[in-house]
């Protein structure tokens, strides 16, 4: 009834790449132990099945029917420790053999969602950064078994995350939803290792782990699933960038964001992204990276419009194929007792861009004259509490030279008087 397909025991299937994922797919031989996805990971949960020599049922396994005993079924599954379900199958020890008895989740699949699984972490829930999913899949038939045309398993990994803590089941957001290449017979027991590095960009109250069966019920759909995870995942998988270090700091009315990096490959720009209140992230600025580079690199950026309290950064780079990485975020504190101003078009040309962070609203007398002290010209700008952005125009038709620049507050204090030069 199937066909034979032989696969060696060490053999990369294929790598996939969809929204934050970089997945990876490995055939490897059968082993002792569960692996790790990615460097300096810690588990923070994980679901072997158990042990034991006797059939049982798993409140995750959706849209299947536990069957306790006999030939399994289409779209019927059973926890079990031995592959060998229908005389067909394999006999297999679970993935972590080391284990005396380990089950897994064993399935005669049809398209399905098959299995569903919310993970939480006390009342911290997931801070936002790098983590990585993963599972070890096996197609349980052994080769030949529903010759000429067997049907294949072609699993879906799902990950999404919930910021809600009250279990809003409708705020779900996807995070990935990757396919893996079907996997095939093989003259030995072979578990993949299917998986993901991703990165969570909020505070997350809850995660949730879905498997998907891509295939229609019928023979050759059969497969085993042990050993799935979810993990901190630090570094993040393969850097296309080297980040050294990132610092915020106020700079008069505004805060400053500087980040260096000791090497770049295929690096296209950088994302400059804000948030105020560590969960919610907008970009601010763009900038060009190196592309490639093994020497260190400093980049700068420029929050016109930070907010009383704290303010978080961090800075998103993206490579020429389009995948991504976070840096490490950042936070100022800002406290406004006193107005703070900075002019960011210095040389200017058209007009000069003001920015002020105020703790009252207030008018402020704005005078530029040229290094001489010959008035150019003046004006009356009204600025409100908090983050304001103003322009000094007409000064498109004056001579390149050197100009000062001055702001006086309504008591009659200089709060900003420097040299800006007119290209």
């Amino acid at each position: 009834m199937q066909e034979k397909c032989t696969l060696s025991n060490s053999h990369v299937l294929s790598i996939f790449r969809l929204l934050t994922l970089s997945l990876v797919v490995l055939f490897s031989s059968l082993s002792t132990s569960a692996q790790i996805f990615c460097a300096d990971e810690t588990v923070i949960w994980s679901e072997n099945f158990g042990t034991g020599t006797s059939a049982s049922s798993n409140t995750s396994i959706t849209n299947l029917t536990y069957q306790s005993s006999g030939s399994l079924n289409d779209g019927f599954y059973r926890i079990i420790n031995n592959t060998q379900q229908r005389p067909e199958w394999h006999a297999a020890d679970d993935h972590t053999s080391a284990d005396v008895n380990g089950k897994m989740l064993v399935v005669n699949g049809s398209a399905e969602t098959f299995y569903s699984r919310i993970i939480t972490n006390g009342t911290t829930g997931f801070l936002p950064g790098n983590y990585a999913a993963s599972l070890f899949l096996m197609n349980v038939n052994t080769p030949g078994t529903c010759s000429p045309s067997p049907l294949l398993p072609t699993i879906t990994f799902k990950v999404e995350y919930n910021t809600a803590a009250n279990g809003n089941s409708n705020g779900w957001i996807q995070l990935q939803s990757v396919t893996a290449a079907s996997v095939p017979q093989s003259t030995t027991a072979t578990w993949a290792q299917l998986g993901g590095v991703f990165a969570l960009p909020a505070i997350a109250q809850r995660v949730r782990l879905t498997m998907i069966d891509g295939t229609v019920s019928g023979c050759g759909n059969d497969f085993a699933v042990d050993d799935i995870q979810f993990a901190t995942c630090p570094d993040g998988g393969p850097l296309p960038v080297e980040f050294l270090n990132i610092s915020a700091a106020q700079k008069g009315g505004g805060v400053s964001i500087n980040w260096s990096t000791g090497s770049e490959s295929n690096n296209k720009y950088f994302d400059v992204e804000k948030s105020i209140d560590g969960s919610n992230w907008l970009t601010i600025n763009s900038l060009n990276g190196a592309g490639n580079s093994s020497t260190v690199k400093n980049y700068s950026s420029y929050d016109a419009k930070p907010v009383s309290g704290y303010n978080y950064y961090r800075i998103k780079q993206v490579d020429t194929d389009g995948k991504f990485k976070y840096s490490s975020v950042v936070k100022v504190k800002i406290t406004i007792d006193k107005t703070g101003v900075s002019v960011l078009s210095n040389p200017f040309v058209n007009n000069i861009t003001v920015d002020f962070l105020s703790n009252v609203n207030q008018t402020v007398s704005v005078r530029l004259t040229d290094i001489s002290g010959k008035l150019i010209g003046t004006e009356k700008w009204k600025i409100s509490k908090g983050s304001t952005r103003l322009s000094y125009d007409n000064v498109a038709n004056i001579q390149r030279g050197m100009y000062i620049l001055t702001v006086i507050d309504e008591n009659g204090n200089a709060i900003y008087n420097n040299k800006l030069m007119k290209q």
